[in-house]
């Protein structure tokens, strides 16, 4: 595990490096100060975390990554540490809003321009959610002498996370539920069937929203295709 820590390390060093001679170019062609920079990554790494290696489970630690953006245009909110939950998908209309596109109505992600400004937004979500999906172990075609259901669709497993703690709902029907507030590192489970059912639901609303991606929800208008009109929709965890 050290000798794989040490490469880890090596690689980020490499990554820092690269990226510098990267920003030495822009300031070289005038260009640092018209530019948006963006850097993030597709998935995290256990890295031992859990005693687990590469990206696997449910653990933040395959799933946090990390998010810089730098709009030179807002020097005084340069190096703030946002604390609210991001995703992925906030990137694009993030990228619409700061060059002035609109964006799209179809857009699941919502802009972080206010925090590039030094603002808080109106309003933002209260917990994030990820997903794990395995089920490439299973159609290699390589036989497999394992104790459990093999249907595909029960490979995967889906996670809600907010600020007190995370609820874990696998595809075969079993769950966990997790108190972060008071054990960060995930090894404490939450029993109050109130606080579980709480998550349960926020869990299958946030589904709900997301399940069907057959456009039978969108509208073809002018300028393009959009959802029907409707209002922001909260999705949060409900007070025990």
């Amino acid at each position: 595990m050290r000798a794989l820590r040490a490469q880890y390390y090596g690689m980020v060093s490499e990554v820092d490096a690269q990226l510098g001679r990267l920003w030495a170019t822009l300031r070289d062609l005038d260009m640092w100060d018209d530019t948006i920079v963006i850097v993030t990554a597709d998935h995290g790494e256990q890295l031992g975390d859990q005693g687990l290696i590469e990206k696997v489970g449910y653990f933040e630690e395959s799933h946090h990554v990390v998010g810089l953006i730098r709009d030179p245009r807002h020097p005084g909110a340069h190096g703030t540490v946002v604390d609210a939950f991001t995703e992925n998908v906030d990137i694009f209309p993030t990228i619409c809003e700061a060059i002035g596109v609109p964006v799209p109505a179809q857009c699941d992600g919502l802009p972080l321009t206010p925090y590039l400004c030094g603002q808080e937004p109106p309003w933002w979500r209260e917990a994030a959610h990820w997903e794990y999906d395995w089920r490439e172990q299973f159609i290699d075609g390589s036989p497999h002498d394992w104790p459990w259901d093999r249907r595909l669709e029960r490979q995967h497993l889906a996670v809600i996370r907010d600020d007190r703690g995370a609820y874990v709902q696998f595809a075969d029907g079993t769950w966990k539920c997790f108190d972060l507030a008071t054990d960060p590192t995930w090894h404490t489970e939450i029993t109050d069937p109130a606080v579980v059912l709480g998550y349960a639901q926020a869990m299958l609303l946030w589904r709900s929203h997301h399940s069907d991606r057959t456009h039978t929800d969108m509208l073809v208008q002018d300028g393009g295709v959009g959802r029907f009109p409707d209002p922001v929709m909260k999705v949060s965890v409900p007070d025990p």
